[in-house]
């Protein structure tokens, strides 16, 4: 009998057992905050529609995209793009900037006109699935549209339905004009005179696809194509853009054929391929934190990022597929471009970056010609501010004369490419491609410098970005002593150039030190910072670089008057001011002012639908703020990857899986009540692993609960953990003064703003 009622005993705490195991098991793989509920909550809904741009609905697949949103009181506005889509007519005006002649252009807009006033809207933007639904309430009718442009596919799609067929709304092309949209800017004083528009588009009907047919001066071209079809009682609308630089493909056919392939396969799977490939996208990694405005802007971001770039597609530009009247019609790579890409390393979506990766490899001849011609060789490359797709943007003569010239603007840009090796290890990239541009793009800060009577090497007369120019600015310094840094541990790293790693060395003992005043960093020699400056282009030595950091506290105070300063003069500020020096106070680990700063930006520059705007929409500083937000979670720079290093105060829980960490490592962890819980670490390629965080008496053990050996240092009442890894091996860090063991840690609703949704709604 009693052993009866023990063998039901164990079989019940065994299935209990199981039940707990499997649920955590499942929980783990599915993420801490992942699955489409959950994603649910962070869509962005729709219960009024504006005739702001910056309140549209935005659609994307990494080339061509759509932002539906209110044209009129009885029309829906769809517009469409294509981010490649570029003027090219340098040669023919070979005066006028390039802002003009090589600019990126509207293609046009699609109406839905009612036949009555709209009353109301009820839309949502589903996040997990990369698709538009909504309901337009007229007076007399409700017409339901889906929309979506297909991951997989070059093609936007809108299905619209109206309850009344007598009432079904009507469908109008709007070519858009064709000339650089910095014309259509009232304040550039750059305008070029007798600098006409691009022929007026033609219309035309070929194989039953409605084509406008846009000619440009220099013979290339772009075609809008489009072909309605009857769909379950209601219409389908299928569109594509084809695009010839220079005359020499058929944009027509390349438009047409894009639809034909889309038709060629069964709608449903079609369908079904879109969302599979948005899914995999989004459970790449997950966070989880209490603030649902914050969070729903984050998954915002990871969305409008694989709208506007991928593998395989165009590197991201200032708007991405998404036109409108802007002075920028071009790729910045002052800031914008490095800012863009920011995210894509602790996301763990490295394949967003390739987009920029590919676009310096297959211009390298563009990077070698933009080189003054004195210094110009095969060993020098450089960029300018400002280029079209082609990267062709030289440094001219006359700038150098004039010290208007940015020399590091490339150097900061391979910033990010070095980081694509440090959180993938993958040595034949750095071997092959990274390192030698590299090496290339500090050649350039090495060829200008200029020795002093003490043997002192400086930067000559030189712009800072946003500023003034000087000798010796902040921006050059930084980038070269980031290069020269990065080259010597490469070289030893690939055991080559053993040579020249001396000379790096030397110049780093010899260059001349930052400027520094009571203020903190200055611009450049004898050029303090007097006045609001947006731009942190004098403080890039704190970050992005790390080379003045927290951890050095001679330098702390340095750092944090650097910082106060800048921020104290409030009239030039504008959003990317905001997280960048979010990012900065998250390095020094105060998460409170981080979090502040975060919270002014989406309190007075982010718009409805998570844009940016100066003067025009320009898409870096929402980007760069989702990279702010990781960096309160998990912070990699001097070899330590720094796990929960800046969460807020006033956040009770914090949670993460599977952000990439540099050294090639996939993170998840969990915080509760400030302390943190446990630690999971995939190796990806065997690196040797230093975590810093709070746990205070670590358990390091492998998955199936073996001991590792470790090594443990105090840093600042930290616990700074190091252990070697093999290759897949997956490491848990145990907190046994935690009461949230390992796996614990699902997801929690919001404490923050919650139901917060952006979009436009009460």
């Amino acid at each position: 009998m009693k052993t009866a009622v023990w063998q039901k005993i164990i079989l019940l705490l065994f299935i209990n057992f199981t039940i707990s195991f499997l649920a955590a098991k499942a929980q783990l793989r599915s993420g801490l905050a992942g699955g489409e509920k959950i994603m649910s909550r962070y869509d962005m809904v729709w219960d009024s529609m504006s005739t702001n741009y910056y309140t549209g609905i935005l659609l994307g697949n990494g080339q061509l995209g759509a932002n539906i949103y209110k044209e009129n009181a009885r029309s829906v506005r769809i517009d469409i793009g294509r981010t490649d889509v570029t003027d090219n007519r340098e040669e023919l005006f070979p005066g006028v900037s390039k802002l003009y002649t090589k600019a990126s252009l509207p293609i046009g807009h699609f109406s839905l006109i009612c036949k009555d006033e709209i009353r109301s809207v009820n839309a949502r933007l589903d996040l997990y699935n990369a698709q538009a639904r909504g309901q337009v309430i007229t007076s007399s009718d409700t017409i339901s549209f889906i929309a979506y442009v297909p991951a997989t596919r070059n093609v936007i799609v809108v299905d619209y339905k109206s309850t009344k067929p007598v009432n079904a709304p009507t469908l109008k092309w709007n070519p858009g004009r064709s000339i650089s949209p910095r014309m259509l800017q009232s304040y550039p004083s750059d305008k070029p005179e007798n600098f006409p528009g691009n022929p007026a588009p033609s219309r035309l009907k070929v194989e039953g696809y409605e084509v406008s047919h846009q000619a440009l001066l220099n013979d290339g071209g772009y075609a809008t194509a489009w072909k309605l079809l009857k769909n379950d009682g209601g219409e389908s609308v299928l569109i594509s853009i084809g695009y010839d630089s220079h005359g020499k493909t058929d944009e027509i056919k390349e438009a047409i054929n894009d639809i034909k392939n889309y038709l060629d396969m069964p709608r449903g799977k079609s369908l079904s391929e879109h969302k599979n490939w948005w899914h995999k996208y989004f459970r790449a990694s997950t966070i989880n934190i209490p603030d649902q405005r914050m969070l729903s802007f984050y998954w915002a971001q990871l969305y409008k990022l694989a709208c506007i770039t991928g593998q395989g597609k165009p590197m991201i530009d200032l708007q991405g597929p998404w036109t409108n009247p802007t002075p920028w019609p071009a790729i910045w790579w002052n800031l914008n471009t490095q800012l863009s890409y920011s995210p894509v390393f602790l996301s763990n979506h490295l394949e967003m970056g390739q987009s920029l990766f590919n676009a310096l490899l297959s211009h390298q001849s563009a990077l070698l010609e933009n080189v003054p011609p004195g210094w110009r060789s095969d060993s020098v490359m450089a960029m300018a501010r400002t280029s079209s797709f082609d990267l062709k943007s030289p440094i001219t003569d006359e700038a150098v004369a004039k010290g208007n010239f940015e020399p590091a603007n490339l150097t900061w840009t391979l910033f990010y490419y070095y980081q694509y090796f440090s959180y993938s290890g993958d040595t034949a990239a750095l071997r092959k491609d990274i390192y030698p541009l590299l090496k290339k793009a500090v050649n350039f800060l090495i060829v200008i410098l200029e020795k002093d009577q003490q043997g002192i090497y400086h930067v000559p007369n030189s712009l800072s970005p946003e500023y003034k120019s000087a000798v010796d600015a902040h921006y050059t310094l930084s980038s070269l002593q980031w290069g020269l840094k990065t080259l010597i541990s490469t070289s030893k790293l690939l055991g080559i150039d053993r040579g020249k790693r001396e000379y790096w060395s030397y110049l780093q003992n010899h260059l001349a030190p930052y400027p520094v005043d009571e203020t903190g960093f200055m611009i450049g020699k004898d050029v303090a910072l007097t006045s609001s400056h947006r731009h942190y282009s004098h403080l890039l030595a704190i970050y992005p670089y790390h080379l003045i950091n927290w951890e050095q506290p001679a330098n702390r105070d340095l750092i944090e008057k650097s910082i106060a300063h800048w921020i104290s003069m409030k009239g030039a500020l504008q959003g990317y001011t905001f997280t960048g020096s979010a990012s900065m106070y998250a390095t020094m680990g105060n998460g409170d002012k981080a979090y502040e700063l975060l919270n002014i930006l989406l309190d007075r520059f982010i718009q409805p639908n998570t844009l940016y705007r100066e003067s025009g929409p320009v898409i870096e500083t929402p980007l760069a703020a989702a990279t702010s937000i990781l960096e309160l979670l998990l912070q990699c720079w001097d070899d330590k990857i720094r796990v929960f290093p800046a969460v807020p105060s006033g956040w009770k829980y914090a949670s993460f899986k599977d952000l990439r960490a540099a050294g090639a490592f996939l993170v998840s962890a969990v915080q509760e009540n400030g302390h943190t819980g446990w630690i999971k670490i995939q190796s990806l390629a065997g690196n040797k692993c230093s975590i810093l965080t709070d746990i205070q008496r670590p358990q390091v053990l492998s998955l199936e609960g073996e001991r590792i050996p470790f090594d443990v240092k105090i840093e600042n009442g930290k616990r700074l953990i190091s252990f070697s890894t093999v290759k897949n091996q997956v490491i848990k860090i145990l907190n046994p003064d935690s009461k949230t063991p390992y796996p614990n840690g699902a997801f929690r609703n919001a404490t923050i703003h919650d139901g917060f949704h952006w979009g436009l709604n009460k």
